[in-house]
């Protein structure tokens, strides 16, 4: 059997290599996987930029955004930091990538369902070395990889994740939610045959990644974390069909959350203290409720606040130009750190490109059954995410390629023949 090689296919392996690459903890520290990664970036940016109607020739909106915002903080790092400032950023040029990678592909969406299926099983796999480790050797194991060190290094290469897993799971929670409950959408997202091997394997696979991801978010004593993942999934359910009734009650629940959402999760987890005495969740909830309370009583909380006000306060004495200079900034806050060191102008333009695809998909998923509900979910997601914390690598794939796939699997409709196969393989 031959296997043609196209330029597409290429690229499409260009971003798998990625994909290894920030999906995988023991590559985490690996100066290989990040070289290779690196030049599978370069590559596809050859092979795009000699396609006929590729973005390089043709850019859209999107593209022609990213190029400005790459332009124009590539040379103030070089200006204030030198070429360090580069380095320290490329993670967030990376990521960018992912939305380089979708706009290319944006009329042949199917080309990435490899790309899906390898993101959900490296999920798999590294979520549950993670759970294991958690479960059985060290409870807060992933707060220790928060800061680089010989530990951190160590951890990483035994596969346990740390704050990037947590919150990436939190990005996937929402889609993973509506594959879930509407699990006939996992078909039109065309598992590898291996999977379909075994008609049930598809879904049984969401449907464990569904319940490790919630199960990870929680145990991983990442407090924000649970909150966010609160946040999106009320407003994924609750307006899985959108009318005024709901929409208020998402916001209410949302600024509700907000205010009260880890005192009342600290209540809740002293009520079930007293159920679980004498057995082995005793530990994991005292675990929880000490990383709660820390963050309360220890000033982590506030430690985070007063970033977060610090970057304000230099964006409002510099609100067009900004400070220029990382060190001045919160670094807490990506959304927050971008307005106060570059401006209005390129802290909007950030804004716009990790929000795009999600206010896109509010527009054309309106009608379909829990559109709303995952639009608006992931959009809570990514805005939470990014302006409560500090931008990883892998949360480009889960913006910029898994939820594009998914959206496009809710507006599509099966032919007959594939839903008559569909449930026969699944009756």
């Amino acid at each position: 059997m031959k296997i043609k090689v196209t330029p597409m296919a290429i690229q499409t392996a260009c971003v798998m290599v990625v994909c290894v690459w920030a999906l995988t903890p023991p590559l985490a520290y690996s100066g290989v996987a990040r070289l290779a990664s690196v030049g599978a970036v370069g590559c596809w940016l050859l092979i795009e930029a000699e396609r006929p109607h590729g973005i390089v020739r043709a850019p859209t909106l999107p593209v022609l955004m990213v190029f400005v915002y790459t332009a124009y903080t590539m040379f103030f790092e070089v200006m204030t930091h030198g070429v360090s400032g580069i380095i320290s950023s490329i993670q967030l040029y990376i990521l960018l990538f992912f939305l380089l990678a979708q706009q290319a592909r944006r009329n042949e969406m199917a080309s990435l369902y490899p790309v899906f299926w390898l993101v959900v099983g490296l999920n798999v796999v590294w979520i549950t070395s993670t759970l294991a480790y958690l479960s059985t050797i060290d409870a807060r194991a992933m707060r220790v990889l928060v800061r680089s060190g010989a530990e951190a290094e160590q951890l990483s290469a035994l596969g346990v994740g740390g704050y990037a897993m947590a919150y990436g799971a939190v990005l996937l929670v929402p889609v993973l939610t509506i594959l879930s409950l509407r699990p006939r959408l996992i078909d039109r997202l065309h598992p590898p045959r291996f999977l379909t091997a075994f008609p049930l394997l598809p879904r049984l696979t969401i449907w464990y990644l569904t319940a490790a991801s919630l199960s990870l978010i929680v145990l991983s004593q990442f407090s924000t974390a649970v909150l966010v993942l609160t946040v999106v999934m009320s407003l994924t359910l609750i307006l899985w069909r959108l009318n005024n009734i709901r929409l208020f009650s998402a916001l209410f629940a949302t600024v509700f959350l907000v205010l009260f959402g880890q005192a009342i999760l600290i209540e809740v987890l002293l009520v079930l203290r007293n159920f679980a005495e004498g057995t082995n969740y005793t530990l994991k909830i005292n675990d929880l409720l000490a990383s709660l309370q820390s963050d309360a009583a220890l000033g982590t909380a506030q430690d985070r606040i007063e970033r977060y006000m610090r970057s304000a306060t230099l964006f409002l004495r510099s609100p067009l130009w900004g400070v220029l200079y990382y060190t001045d900034v919160g670094k807490h806050s990506t959304i927050l750190d971008a307005f106060a060191r570059w401006g209005l102008v390129i802290g909007a333009v950030q804004v716009y490109l990790i929000s795009f695809v999600q206010i896109r998909a509010l527009r054309s998923l309106h009608a379909v059954s829990g559109g709303a509900g995952v639009a608006l979910g992931t959009l809570a997601a990514v805005l939470l995410v990014f302006g409560l914390n500090k931008h990883f690598l892998a949360a480009g794939i889960t913006v910029f390629v898994i939820y594009p796939l998914v959206y496009a699997a809710m507006k599509s409709r099966p032919n007959p023949k594939e839903q008559i196969r569909s449930e026969a393989a699944h009756a």
